[in-house]
């Protein structure tokens, strides 16, 4: 097996002044492109010979973007493995007697799952009708205590500015942690309602209809009152005739899936004498319904859709999950990354991982330690997982509209990576000759023509002829 180990470094320094000599001029006129505007780095291991291409600037660290994910991919899968579900319970408290009553208080634990529907809290509403439950004397409340109280991403990232803005990162929650605020204007009279209904939100509505020519708009805010209950206030002016949707940030999704699944209860045909709050499941619970998730699931979203919402989820659940010192899950999590990177021997000593999405400008990588994960992560267990969740090129994912009339369709896995100073590549190729190549390419500074370049770099790439005529 591979390994990027202090002994080898004379041989990959050798490796990388020979190859960067022979790949002129096929790959260097695109990377002299690339780099007028910008800073590149871009490095080529060959799988199928165990030799590398290296140019310069490979070993500098640079802003990775959304390339950033497939680190958090490979950790969650060396951690919880690649059969892994994320388990929501509904649990209680006290017994079931065998007329349907349930004498105690109903636990809906959250288990990280950042992919819980509407549909699926009916599905355990089901489950618990299947078991028998007619009647509840007691009361519905949410624990969403997997994840710690960290819940907005630019904090635990460190960022001042918020790039992108993500709903609370939570260990329970449902509808991605938004709910849609829907006003309709028909003859007069206007209607509004929240979408899912839910007692967890209050809507105030203070619109008018506008007149002919008059200025209208709807403007949306939001406030936790005292007892929970989400306030969304609408205002402004609405055209008779027309409808108005919005999705608004749940600020308390703990809250709100605890009162929106006492709602689906209840309309399933479950009496529920108590209420519905949020609180710790004591020890000891019985379980009664469960709804499994599993993490490949996420891994597709994070990697071929380069879904923030949920690879910032799948950052927490590793600071949750792993057993390394602290108490901030987001530290946590970082620290059980370095310490599988140097497991690995990835090095990485100036590296830094702020949050699980890539958001973060503060992030930094080289496009060498890159190529060493991929490289690592093919020879895993759990290696084909990870290459099943990479966008195909001109097929799926990120890469569905690039490299369309190109040799690379269907030969080239990679993730993508964009922000707005900074661009990157990576994953796996299978060249003219059927050599399995792993790549890397970032670019961080003036990227406005970066993806363009990097395709044209890419394709160059499966022309090359095998690794092992340079080393003849």
């Amino acid at each position: 097996m591979h390994r990027i180990a202090q002994s080898l470094v004379p041989a990959v320094l050798l490796l990388s002044v020979l190859h960067a000599r022979e790949l002129a001029p096929e790959l260097r006129a695109h990377l002299a492109v690339l780099g007028r505007s910008a800073r590149v780095g871009f490095a080529v291991y060959s799988l199928t010979h165990q030799q590398w291409y290296i140019t310069e600037r490979a070993d500098e660290p640079l802003i990775p973007a959304s390339t950033l994910k497939l680190f958090w991919s490979a950790a969650a899968l060396e951690l919880l493995g690649d059969t892994a579900m994320l388990r929501t319970r509904v649990c209680t408290d006290g017994v079931l007697l065998p007329d349907g009553e349930l004498r105690g208080n109903l636990y809906l634990i959250g288990g990280g799952d950042p992919l819980l529907r509407l549909e699926d809290l009916e599905e355990l509403v089901a489950q618990l009708r299947q078991r028998g439950v007619v009647r509840i004397i007691g009361s519905v409340i949410a624990d969403g205590s997997l994840f710690d109280g960290e819940r907005w991403r630019p904090h635990y990232s460190g960022d001042a500015e918020v790039v992108e803005p993500l709903p609370p990162i939570t260990a329970l929650g449902f509808n991605r942690n938004r709910v849609r605020v829907l006003v309709q204007a028909n003859r007069g009279k206007m209607t509004a309602q929240t979408v899912p209904l839910s007692p967890a939100f209050q809507l105030v509505v203070r619109l008018s209809l506008a007149r002919s020519r008059q200025r209208h708009g709807v403007h949306v805010s939001t406030r936790v009152l005292p007892s929970g209950v989400q306030q969304i206030l609408l205002s402004g002016r609405i055209p008779p005739g027309s409808t108005f949707s919005a999705e608004v940030m749940v600020e308390n999704p703990e809250f709100a899936t605890a009162a929106t699944f006492w709602e689906r209860l209840r309309a399933g045909g479950i009496q529920v004498h108590g209420g519905f709050a949020t609180g710790r499941a004591p020890a000891g619970v019985v379980e009664l319904a469960v709804l499994n998730r599993p993490l490949q699931e996420l891994l597709l979203l994070v990697n071929k859709r380069s879904d923030n919402f949920v690879a910032e989820h799948l950052f927490k659940l590793i600071g949750a999950r792993a057993a390394v010192p602290g108490t901030a899950q987001a530290e946590r999590a970082r620290r059980y990354l370095h310490q599988q990177l140097w497991q690995w021997a990835i090095a990485c000593s100036e590296c830094r991982f702020r949050d699980g999405s890539g958001l973060s400008r503060n992030n930094r990588i080289s496009a060498r330690e890159l190529v060493c994960l991929l490289e690592q992560v093919w020879r895993k267990p759990y290696g084909g997982a990870f290459w099943s969740s990479l966008p195909v090129a001109g097929v799926d994912g990120t890469l569905e509209k690039r490299f369309r009339t190109t040799e690379a369709v269907g030969r080239v896995w990679a993730k993508t990576g964009t922000l707005r100073n900074a661009s990157g590549l990576a994953g796996y190729a299978m060249t003219e000759f059927g050599e399995l190549l792993a790549f890397a390419v970032l670019s961080t500074g003036n990227v406005r023509h970066a993806k363009a370049l990097e395709d044209s770099l890419i394709v160059q790439l499966l022309r090359l002829p095998p690794a092992a005529a340079y080393s003849r």
